[in-house]
């Protein structure tokens, strides 16, 4: 247990980093080995790591895995509980253990758990929309995300991780406490449906890619506007329905594979229409990929 660990000088910060990334400790040219499952840390600040003193401890505070805020016991009978649990003595007791040995064989089990390609594409797909919130993600965070993953998923009863097991993360993904609410709606959004994420994803980009069309159409100033906007309207409608096929083959339940044939109809809707609007002959997109 680290205490105030961001109050430490930068020789003890060295140290710190070492026994986190190595499990060892060198003193005197002599290097200790560090026996340590894990290290538990607790402090009553945040840094600024805006601060050129203070970030220093940036490498620091990204290594701690799950984080924790605590407030104060807002609950009257719950302070109440918590004092009368003090003053008799009862406070800090151990109600149940585990052996090293049965802690070995969870890590082994929780270790062996599958971790799909799925999976590790929608937590990359997480981690950019947390990049494009404002919200900082290191590389160091996201390379590192799966063994909570699967922890989650073994905790879970899951023969493999889910979507669902990414949940997990909200305690793992933020940096500011202030950043705890969006990284939990990113969280809910992107993994209790993920397939009604991207399938709401390929719909808007559809629909950018329409309007882009009506706008390039009613371009006076250029000849042959609307035979050109359907050219390359065409192109990235054919970009789309490649994407939606492979949503498609990616369906694992009757309500996704029904989310991706509603995809598909509103697609064929923009690309029949967009067609009708410069008196070009309709093509399905299925032929107009097959052209390509």
């Amino acid at each position: 247990m680290l205490d105030e660990i961001f109050k430490c000088n930068d020789g003890v910060l060295n140290s710190l980093l070492t026994a986190l990334n190595e499990r060892k400790y060198t003193n005197e040219g002599r290097t200790y080995p560090i026996p340590a499952v894990s290290f538990f840390a607790a402090s009553n600040e945040i840094p600024n790591f805006n601060d050129p003193q203070e970030k220093i401890l940036e490498a620091l505070y990204d290594r701690l895995e799950l984080k924790v805020v605590t407030d104060n016991i807002a609950d009257r009978s719950k302070r109440l509980a918590v004092l009368a649990a003090k003053q008799a003595g009862r406070s800090g007791q151990i109600a149940a253990s585990i052996t090293l040995d049965e802690l070995t064989e969870m890590q082994r089990q929780v270790a062996a758990i599958p971790v799909p390609d799925a999976v590790n594409e929608l937590a990359d797909d997480i981690l950019c929309q947390l990049r494009k919130d404002g919200i900082t993600v290191s590389d160091r965070k996201y390379l590192n995300y799966y063994p909570i993953a699967q922890a989650k998923a073994w905790l879970s009863g899951h023969d493999r991780v889910e979507p669902q097991d990414l949940l997990a993360l909200k305690n793992y993904l933020w940096q500011k406490p202030s950043d705890r609410a969006m990284v939990e709606n990113v969280l809910n959004r992107m993994c209790v449906n993920p397939m009604q994420d991207k399938v709401n994803n390929l719909r808007a980009m559809a629909l950018d890619v329409q309007a882009e069309f009506d706008a390039n159409r009613a371009d006076a100033g250029k000849p042959n506007a609307g035979s050109k906007a359907l050219i390359k309207l065409r192109g990235e409608l054919v970009r789309l329905y490649g994407e939606h096929r492979k949503l498609a083959a990616a369906a694992q339940s009757d309500a996704e594979k029904a989310l991706t044939d509603t995809l598909l109809i509103d697609m064929e809707q923009i690309n029949r229409k967009t067609h009708e609007a410069v008196g070009f002959t309709y093509a399905p997109l299925e032929q107009l990929a097959a052209l390509q």
